[in-house]
């Protein structure tokens, strides 16, 4: 009853939340955009912390999963940052906000989550978690990678390209989901150094895979 309650929880609060993101990121243009993704990010990660604490007592593993997850958010925007400013194949437009590196929007250090979060979550409560991760992680980055560009969010550059949106990541985004439900599952109640240096590390991974796509995909 409580994997059923704990599924039901994450599908409403992700269909709430994107049933307001999208619009709002849609209607906002420029720095409005830019400030309207800062605050989307930090609501995100606010309401989903707040949710997994109040649900603390049926089931640890939501609080759990965001807390394991938010460092490899945020360290991932690192492999961005090498697409942008050393393989040249990603440009992110100027929304008026801080950048890592003047090169990433800071926002996306608390975007990333939001597709590794429900991609885990939903895993976990599925009989084949590794195939589940699979297809969904799939499906989600096309998804993301196709809205992407009207969305003014990001696009890529001097790549091969289907309907707008590059081919090489999305095998590399496949396998850092796969690797993230893995590393949740080995790792999630570890000491935070633990959680973070592994975080570091799958973030150095995803910018390896990122740039051997590049290679053999182009």
């Amino acid at each position: 009853m409580q994997t059923a309650h704990g599924l039901k929880d994450a599908l409403v609060f992700h269909a709430v939340f994107f049933a307001v993101a999208i619009p709002v990121a849609l209607s906002a243009h420029g720095t409005a955009l830019g400030f309207a993704l800062v605050a989307l990010a930090l609501l995100y990660n606010i309401g989903l912390a707040a949710l997994g604490t109040l649900r603390n007592q049926a089931d640890a593993a939501w609080f759990g999963l965001w807390r394991f997850l938010l460092p490899l958010s945020m360290a991932l925007p690192c492999a961005d940052w090498m697409l942008v400013e050393r393989m040249g194949t990603l440009h992110f437009p100027d929304h008026g906000v801080a950048r890592l590196g003047g090169a990433v929007p800071a926002y996306f250090m608390g975007m990333w989550i939001m597709i590794l979060w429900p991609v885990c979550w939903v895993a976990r409560h599925t009989a084949k978690p590794y195939t589940t991760v699979a297809v969904l992680s799939l499906m989600g980055f096309i998804v993301w990678e196709w809205a992407a560009r009207p969305m003014n969010l990001w696009h890529a550059e001097g790549v091969n390209t289907v309907a707008g949106f590059a081919l090489y990541p999305l095998i590399p985004e496949v396998l850092l989901c796969l690797l993230a439900y893995w590393a949740w599952q080995a790792f999630g109640h570890a000491p935070a150094w633990q959680r973070i240096v592994v975080a570091m590390g799958i973030a150095v991974f995803y910018a390896g895979a990122l740039a051997l796509a590049l290679l053999w995909v182009g």
